[in-house]
């Protein structure tokens, strides 16, 4: 089981390193239509939702929400692996800039290699039955 866990722990942190590294590709989408939802536990959640791509909606600030009317002709760059949302622009006009979230991404894949190299082991102890997290 080891050896299946730490494969799993390695192909994840390889797709989450190609999926915030890799290139963007471009798309040019309609926007279709505008969603708000309200959220008690922090500020509400704006989203796009487009026509004609692969990426069906992004979730975007309240500038570039009100910024875009439904019909606009934009540009949006995406993720090639998980099809997530890195900016938006109308003409020249950038309307949502690219987040940091590929830096961010470091530590999942940096945590995921080092559990795949062995460095931190998910397994159950030898010399007594405890389960933990502990470098090896």
């Amino acid at each position: 089981m080891d050896v299946i866990t730490r494969l799993a722990a390695f192909l994840i942190a390889v797709l989450l390193a190609i999926d915030a590294f890799s290139g963007e590709r471009i798309e040019t989408l309609h926007v279709d239509r505008h969603t708000r939802s309200a959220n008690w536990r922090h500020d509400d959640s704006y989203r796009l939702h487009f026509v004609g791509g692969r990426v069906d909606s992004c979730e975007v600030g309240w500038s570039a929400f009100n910024a875009l009317n439904d019909g606009d002709e934009v540009s949006v760059a995406t993720s090639r692996v998980f099809k997530s949302c890195d900016g938006i622009r109308r003409g020249g006009e950038v309307i949502a800039r690219p987040g940091v979230h590929g830096w961010f991404m470091l530590i999942p894949i940096a945590l995921l290699l080092a559990a795949s190299f062995g460095w931190i082991q998910f397994e159950r102890r030898v010399d007594d039955d405890s389960r933990g997290w502990w470098f090896g």
